[in-house]
């Protein structure tokens, strides 16, 4: 799974900043994982936060990986966003310099978005 997000500022305990939502996007391709789990993890840990929990969930094939590029590039406003993929996945070229196999098209569109973002990468 790949989480980028803001910066660590964004993460604090309830009740040290005004509360506020943010929005988290989940995406998955060709459905090898449910997105609910995460959804709930969210839910579950959101009492901790400053902020409230907006959750929007993407599933595509990799037939539609070009259009869901360009559905964050351009339309998407996400404050974080979760790159979930199966843990038996026997290759992840996410993060390779010659992006354009498997899912580092993806990747690559989110790392774009989030611009100066930082990337936690948990495989």
């Amino acid at each position: 799974m790949a989480i980028l997000y803001r910066n660590q500022s964004d993460i604090v305990e309830a009740g040290t900043k005004e509360e506020s939502q943010k929005c988290f996007h989940l995406f998955n391709c060709d459905m090898t994982c449910k997105l609910d789990s995460v959804e709930m993890l969210l839910k579950d840990i959101e009492e901790k936060l400053s902020f409230k929990i907006s959750v929007k969930k993407h599933y595509f094939n990799r037939s539609q990986m070009s259009e869901m590029c360009d559905s964050i590039k351009s339309e998407l406003q996400m404050d974080f966003a979760f790159f979930v993929v199966h843990a038996q996945e026997s290759r992840l070229s996410i993060n390779e310099e010659n992006a354009g196999i498997g899912y580092a098209k993806i990747y690559k569109a989110l790392l774009e978005k989030t611009g100066e973002f930082n990337v936690d990468e948990i495989l």
